[in-house]
């Protein structure tokens, strides 16, 4: 059996009102396997980018780059209940004659770590239950608490009063909805999300999507990313043939090139991924090990 078929990524292309979970099942329904899951939400009115772990690369994607890079329209001058388009109207209010000058200096007071507070109408968990719940029943927590975030990048790419297009790249657990809304705020006009595509996530990119339609008509042409291919921001490890061996079954041993410590590591040997470990007291422990008999096989007979 090869390495592909043990595991796999399959980058799709989402489109609007579709959930993260739908997409799961329709991959799992138009592939005939049960063992697949997502890297991490992506709202029903939210496109692009969604990374599914096929097989045994459910197992990784808890190692995926966390990192996203989004392309939006905020609208000025409304705010809703949702935060974005799809949300009940609270507020409207004119918007200012502000030039695209007076918007990038406004955008460039959210770069770097900040505290966000998450919306109403999110999958944030509050004392048990997702926020999300409790905003169904009309509660509103006030003082739901903030979340750490980081956006390393927001440029504006065009102003057509009221609609403004963004690219922001940001960490993980970001809520671009948030963000239109605090930058509302601080026009003093209001605004909410518009539309929103997520172009890049976990190592991948929009470009190497297939678009669900296209998976459920023509799975053939989805293509399946190695187990190894988005994890390339983790070091790798290169063991000898032997050292492979010891690795695969589980043994713990001081490898013979050094490596990073209290880290996870990618570990290779004769040009297979074997898994992942992390070096803790000089030795290398397993922390994921993909035990394919014939991968054992492969690197017994080459020490014979």
């Amino acid at each position: 059996m090869s390495e592909i078929s043990e595991g796999y990524w399959l980058a799709i292309d989402k489109p609007t009102g579709h959930t993260s979970h739908d997409v799961v099942a329709i991959a799992r329904k138009t592939l005939q396997i049960r063992r697949i899951g997502h890297s991490g939400t992506l709202d029903p009115d939210v496109t692009g980018v969604l990374v599914l772990a096929v097989g045994k690369a459910t197992r990784l994607i808890q190692y995926l780059p966390g990192g996203k890079v989004y392309r939006g329209k905020f609208k000025l001058g409304i705010t809703t209940d949702s935060q974005d388009a799809s949300g009940k109207i609270l507020s409207e209010q004119p918007v200012p004659n502000l030039s695209e000058a007076e918007l990038r200096s406004a955008l460039s007071a959210f770069l770097g770590k900040q505290a966000q507070i998450p919306p109403m109408v999110s999958a944030v968990s509050y004392q048990g239950k997702r926020l999300y719940q409790l905003a169904r029943k009309g509660i509103e927590i006030a003082d739901r608490p903030a979340r750490s975030i980081e956006i390393h990048r927001l440029e504006l790419l065009s102003w057509l009063s009221p609609l403004l297009e963004i690219e922001v790249a940001c960490s993980a657990g970001t809520y671009i909805r948030t963000l239109a809304h605090d930058l509302g705020q601080k026009l003093g006009c209001g605004a909410h999300l518009h539309e929103l595509t997520r172009i890049e996530a976990n190592g991948v990119s929009l470009q190497q999507c297939l678009p669900l339609a296209e998976l459920k008509t023509s799975p053939e042409k989805a293509v399946k990313l190695a187990m190894d291919a988005p994890l390339a921001h983790l070091e790798a490890l290169y063991l000898s043939q032997a050292e492979g061996l010891r690795f695969l079954r589980g043994q713990r041993f001081s490898p013979e090139t050094p490596a990073s410590p209290d880290q996870p590591l990618r570990i290779y040997a004769q040009n297979h991924f074997l898994g992942m470990g992390q070096i803790q007291a000089q030795e290398l422990k397993s922390l994921c090990v993909f035990q394919e008999p014939q991968l054992l096989l492969e690197l017994s007979s080459e020490l014979t």
